[in-house]
């Protein structure tokens, strides 16, 4: 935002302040004529109640000023035809400021007792309601305080209040001013957010119609309402055809009533397959994904549609090739190495290495079979070999990884457009006898020789890039650069620290309360990992972080946490201690596990714990991954059972809204992030604001995280938050030191 002037509230970017008012003209222009209109009228008024002046000395003065400032404000009106520019706008109204000045202050020389009222009343007028900028206002509003007081004590004596009555006047100036500039940042401002807005719709409509995957909007009735330009373009297919009802595309009507009734039922549609007739009279099979959305209080659709007619004949070709020697025509391994170091030893240039794997290769096999998993592997085969130049050598290392080579780069510049057409290439829908298979890849790279000057060391940070590629997210592409190395080493110590502890220490769960901020009560804990070694030095979470999400550690070290759980609330249920609900957190390696949910269930009957003292965190992650159906799962199964889920750090992930529609989700957990700074940041305030009232809305409990004062407890209590979470309460303690905290009890104001 272009900073504001703190004297003015003006822009200080003249141009950005000069488009401000050109903006505002139109407005400006009508005021200016309204307060020429009402001078007219009310000094009309006004000089009836002149007459009281007859037959006194200063009647010959009132009643000539007053019809001068009614003159001259007619003669105004007339000009307003010719406020063409912002300027011009000023100079008028400075022009009807300056004669109503003097003509006023003509009047009040009379002392009358309304006198100092126009004193006061006046110069207000001039410095809030003339449409000029700050420079007008100020001079037009002193101005006239001037003129007016030295019309006012014109005639001797001076009044002994005089003095006082400058002081006083000098004050109200003061603070006109004050009320002036703060009146100009709050319009710049809504004028900037409006700016901003429209630049935002304007943006979303050029996406929308830059997407080039079709798009359209229509109405419960088939009616098209919005299309982008490769919808339009697609179903034209060269012809002037125009679509205005989606219900003329389809083949088999039985396909569109299938469809229509999924969508009535307020169902997602995705990769719905059917057969669609373009503009030229042509069919071709489209996967078409819709959505519900409201337009204007009605409700519509969005829908995307994908062509995958030519897919679909490269998949038949694909699934003969898959019957005889489906991954003939690349290179092995041992045929890239050799040429690798052959390269490496010979070239003066550039040239670059990619190691290419295919993501969730093992839950294809897994889910669709073998024979799938051969057909994706011969597709992204036959896709290298389409997008590589001559010359380029591409080849299968094993297993779901692949390698190309590509020798005689100009520079570095090259690599990344070959690396996007590659992944936009290898990510092309596929699907193997009807049944759609996720083709997504990680790519990792390295340039010789900014990467390494032979082959051993351009395959190992190839792999590092790789390894970093595929734990932000797959599906992307990275280039190896030194600080991948030390962020590799780093996770690398992490793995190693936590294999350490799960061998040879006693990692347990520390248990920070969770407090009611209606009651005071605690009403349970969250438990959270801790692990003492034999040194004496405590291992933080953040110590071991890369461990949590490692598909292998990660689960064992929940399973870990469990154990320790159950065993402390059997020492607390024998004790008679009532702790509430205790949580823990699981991550998206637990829940992708196949039977979570049902060991967890089955641990904790044999322990003879009831299901609802426990309660379940994970965080948005876990909705965003590729096994989302099998999450959901996961959660439904322990929701049913009476455990509470609780989504963590709620708002600081990528999860949609319809998450907490699509999920059995109890708690919302506000992050420490936005709850730290609510009492002095209005944004955080106005986030946690939103997701209280969103939470209640639904009917979802909310715990805040890290509080630390007690005006962060009164805005949250205000504002309906059921428990706080954080230091204020009591941070993360053993087993031990739970019995006593409860003892002594703690309060919605701390311990």
């Amino acid at each position: 935002m272009t900073p504001l002037s703190p004297i003015t509230g003006e822009f200080r970017d003249r141009a950005k302040e000069a488009r401000f008012q050109a903006d505002r003209l139109g407005d400006s222009r009508r005021q200016a004529r309204l307060i020429f209109i009402l001078s007219v009228v009310l000094n009309a008024l006004f000089l009836f109640s002149d007459w009281r002046f007859a037959g006194t000395p200063h009647f010959w003065v009132a009643v000539p000023a007053r019809v001068a400032v009614i003159l001259w404000s007619l003669a105004c009106l007339p000009f307003c035809r010719h406020m063409t520019s912002f300027r011009a706008v000023e100079r008028i109204c400075f022009a009807w400021q300056a004669v109503t000045a003097i003509g006023v202050a003509f009047l009040v020389s009379s002392r009358s007792d309304i006198a100092i009222f126009v004193l006061v009343l006046l110069p207000t007028v001039f410095y809030l309601v003339v449409p000029t900028s700050f420079r007008g206002n100020v001079g037009g509003g002193l101005g006239c305080g001037v003129i007016l007081l030295i019309g006012y004590l014109w005639r001797a004596p001076l009044a002994p209040t005089l003095s006082g009555m400058i002081l006083a006047l000098l004050i109200l100036h003061c603070g006109m001013w004050i009320a002036v500039a703060r009146t100009n940042r709050l319009q710049r401002k809504e004028w900037t957010s409006g700016k901003e807005a429209e630049a935002a719709r304007d943006a979303l409509e050029r996406m929308f119609m830059a997407v080039p995957l079709p798009l359209l909007v229509t109405r419960r009735d088939g009616s098209v309402i919005r299309l982008n330009r490769a919808a339009a373009e697609a179903y034209a297919a060269g012809s002037n055809s125009t679509l205005t009802n989606v219900a003329q595309t389809y083949e088999d009507l039985s396909a569109r009533d299938a469809l229509f009734a999924q969508l009535e039922r307020g169902k997602a549609l995705d990769n719905f397959e059917c057969r669609l007739r373009r503009g030229d009279g042509s069919m071709r099979d489209i996967l078409l994904s819709s959505r519900e959305i409201v337009i204007d209080g009605e409700a519509c659709f969005m829908t995307s549609a994908v062509d995958i007619t030519d897919r679909k004949i490269a998949e038949q070709h694909l699934e003969r090739l898959a019957m005889s020697d489906p991954l003939t025509g690349l290179g092995n391994r041992s045929h890239f190495l050799e040429s690798l170091t052959r390269l490496a030893k010979a070239a003066t240039g550039h040239f670059a290495i990619l190691l290419i794997d295919l993501d969730d290769f093992k839950r294809v096999n897994d889910t669709a079979g073998h024979d799938a998993g051969d057909a994706l592997l011969a597709a992204v085969a036959e896709r290298l070999q389409h997008a590589l130049r001559p010359g380029d050598l591409a080849a299968r290392m094993g297993g779901d990884e692949f390698a190309v080579l590509l020798p005689a780069l100009r520079s570095a510049d090259d690599l990344p457009p070959i690396l996007s057409r590659l992944t936009h290439l290898l990510h092309a829908p596929l699907s193997y006898r009807g049944r759609p298979l996720d083709c997504r890849v990680s790519i990792g790279a390295a340039l010789f020789p900014a990467h390494g000057r032979d082959g051993t060391a351009l395959v190992k940070h190839a792999d590092i890039a790789l390894y970093h590629a595929k734990n932000s997210g797959r599906g992307r592409a990275t280039v190896f650069h030194s600080a991948l190395l030390d962020s590799w080493q780093q996770e690398s110590a992490m793995l190693d620290r936590a294999r350490h502890i799960l061998a040879e220490e006693e990692p347990c769960p520390w248990y920070q309360p969770k407090v009611s901020l209606e009651s005071g009560a605690v009403v349970g804990f969250e438990a959270l990992f801790r692990c003492r070694t034999r040194d004496g030095s405590l291992v933080m979470p953040g110590d071991i972080k890369a461990a949590f999400e490692h598909p292998e550690l990660g689960p064992a070290i929940t399973q870990r946490m469990i154990d320790c759980v159950i065993r402390d609330c059997l020492a607390w249920r024998m004790e008679g201690i009532d702790v509430g609900q205790i949580a823990f957190n699981v991550s998206d390696a637990d829940l992708n596990e196949e039977g979570f949910a049902e060991r967890l269930l089955e641990r904790l009957r044999e322990a003879d714990l009831p299901p609802s003292m426990i309660e379940v965190e994970v965080t948005e992650s876990v909705f965003m991954g590729r096994n989302s159906e099998r999450v959901a799962h996961a959660l439904r199964v322990l929701s049913d059972e009476d455990i509470s889920i609780a989504l963590d750090d709620f708002g600081t992930g990528y999860a949609s809204l319809s998450h907490l529609k699509q999920f059995p989700i109890d708690i919302i957990k506000i992050d420490r992030g936005f709850v730290r700074d609510l009492e002095t940041d209005p944004e955080d305030a106005a986030i946690v604001r939103a997701v209280l009232n969103l939470a209640y809305s639904l009917g979802i409990r909310t715990v805040a995280e890290g509080v630390e004062n007690q005006q962060q407890i009164d805005y949250l209590r205000t504002g309906g938050c059921h428990y706080g979470q954080g230091f204020h309460f009591g941070p993360a303690i053993p087993f031990e030191e739970v019995q006593p905290l409860l003892g002594r009890g703690i309060s919605a104001t701390g311990q």
